[in-house]
């Protein structure tokens, strides 16, 4: 079991990060590194059950507080969480333990990071699997404006643009955040039928939080008790760190054009695996069709009525799709 109470701390590109590691030391094992990356809000604490199953296969796995998050570094100003930095911590943290490459797995906010790193430091990368959040392409303008348009100024990506505006909400009482966001699908109407963790189609995340738990559905993705690990780690950050990640998605999409062969992402030819989840309201299967265009070879794997948290809600489903992969691959 890994001690989720005492990391190691890393020193990395001018930061350092909590990293909870398992399984043997990197130099005694032919089989490669995997490096689990969290999303928000979570913590490296969300990957508990891949870093049990995959260190007591064999696999020497990390999984890190990334910056702003947990006991991490939190420097002040959106400028020092910039995609740039994110993949240069990364970088960092496989010259500490002396690791040429790794897969990477990561999930929500750590998949957008993973679909990044290819092209910041692909020399690093030998494959990637993405949960919830596909590769897309080069998008024509900023996902901002997008989210604006398609969806409203309350949409919760466009209130989090603003420093200061939601950090008071989520930071007011830690556990009722944290049961609203750690949610996945159940309880129905009824009739019968499993109700989305959010049934919100706005996406207004925020308003709905504050609505209290009467209007959220579906059921608290894990035991209270549970919660604490993530309570702990928010009370020690707080929120403007891991909000500044959403802050630099502009800067990150325009920052991305320097990869670009024409008007397009150069194809990522690395094993790549992407695991959806049916129920997800934030991030649908949809948004993986033709991810196959974009990166070879290619592997899909639908989650049928699961929610956002994929790898806790479905960890036994998860670890075999992603171990069955890795075998076939590395």
């Amino acid at each position: 079991m890994v001690d989720f109470t005492n990391p190691e701390f890393v020193e990395t590109n001018g930061v350092t990060l909590p990293v909870y590691r398992a399984g043997p030391d990197f130099s005694e094992t032919d089989k490669p590194a995997i490096v689990f990356l969290h999303g928000f809000p979570e913590i490296a604490y969300s990957w508990r059950a891949q870093l049990e199953y995959f260190s007591e296969v064999g696999y020497p796995v990390i999984a890190p507080d990334q910056r702003g998050y947990g006991r991490s570094s939190k420097p002040q100003g959106k400028e020092n969480y910039t995609m740039k930095h994110l993949s240069g911590d990364l970088a960092g943290l496989l010259d500490h333990y002396g690791i040429e490459k790794a897969i990477f797995v990561g999930h929500d906010w750590g998949a957008i990071v993973l679909w990044q790193l290819p092209f910041y430091i692909g020399e690093r990368v030998m494959g990637c699997a993405g949960l919830n959040v596909p590769l897309m392409r080069h998008f024509p303008i900023d996902p901002i404006t997008i989210f604006r348009e398609r969806l409203g100024e309350q949409m919760y990506i466009v209130r989090f643009q603003e420093e200061g505006a939601c950090e008071p909400i989520l930071e007011k009482d830690l556990r009722e955040t944290f049961k609203f966001f750690l949610r996945k699908p159940g309880g129905g109407n009824g009739g019968g039928k499993t109700s989305f963790a959010f049934e919100v189609e706005s996406l207004d995340l925020i308003s709905l939080l504050q609505a209290g738990e009467d209007a959220w559905g579906g059921e608290l993705l894990m035991p209270e008790k549970e919660l604490e690990y993530y309570i702990e780690a928010y009370t020690e950050s707080g929120f403007t760190g891991p909000l500044h990640w959403y802050r630099n998605m502009a800067e990150n999409w325009e920052a991305q054009k320097q990869f670009l062969v024409g008007r397009q992402l150069p194809k990522v030819e690395k094993p790549c695996l992407m695991i959806t989840a049916e129920m997800d309201r934030a991030c649908p299967p949809n948004l993986a069709d033709g991810m196959e265009d974009l990166c070879e070879p290619y592997t899909r794997h639908d989650l049928k009525g699961c929610g956002h948290w994929s790898q806790q809600e479905r960890s036994e489903e998860v670890n075999e799709a992603i171990h069955s992969w890795i075998r076939e691959y590395f």
